[in-house]
Parts: structure tokens; sequence; C-alpha cells
């Protein structure tokens, strides 16, 4: 997962860098989390527990039938059949001195 504004400002980073240009780069993002360690952060933030549910793809379609925000997810549903992984590692090497939002910082604004 990347925080927005990283990404946004790791962009104008790399755009104004001549010698980053003609390369691939991944943006900037803190270290992977399974879904599982987001929930268990989010429930630290807000000293509560955290419902949450897997439904099965049969569910997942009798349910967008009648439901928009369900309707607007579909289009997502591929690109969570695998991982995601981004390596930024390049980046962070390349720009030491750039500060990644962690998760944690992420959540936390999120969820205030």
């Amino acid at each position: 997962m990347i925080w927005t504004p990283d990404a946004s400002r790791a962009m104008v980073l790399i755009a104004n860098t001549p010698s980053a240009y003609n390369q691939t780069w991944h943006l900037p993002c803190d270290k992977p989390h399974s879904y599982k360690e987001l929930r268990q952060i989010a429930e630290k933030i807000l000293n509560k527990k955290v419902k949450a549910r897997v439904i099965r793809e049969w569910q997942f379609n009798l349910i967008k039938s009648f439901n928009k925000s369900m309707q607007e997810l579909n289009e997502l549903l591929p690109r969570y059949r695998q991982d995601n992984l981004f390596i930024s590692d390049k980046f962070k090497k390349q720009f030491p001195d750039f500060k990644i939002t962690t998760i944690e910082e992420g959540l936390s604004t999120v969820l205030d």
C-alpha cells in the first residue's frame, strides 16, 4: 500500500531529477502488510476490536447486484487475486532523505 501524498511527492521528485529519466521506478511505500496485520494495526489505533469477514465470490456477485459500492469494488477484484508487492529499494537508495509514511501513520490519519 502506498500513501497517495507520498506517491505525489515521489513523482515530482523523479520528474525533477534528470538522472532518473529513462528508468523504471517503484514509488516508495512502507513494508508490505497482510490484511490481518492491517486489521491488527487498526485495532491498536482505535483501541477496539475491528470486525472483518471474507465473503465468497458467489456472495459478492449476488450482493453487487443490489449495492453500488460493491459494483465499484468489482473492478478491483482481479488486482487482489495475487499479491502485488512494490519493492522500492531503488527509490530509497537514490533518495535516502525521502520521508515515507508508515502504515501506522496513514491509518491513524484515515481513522482519526
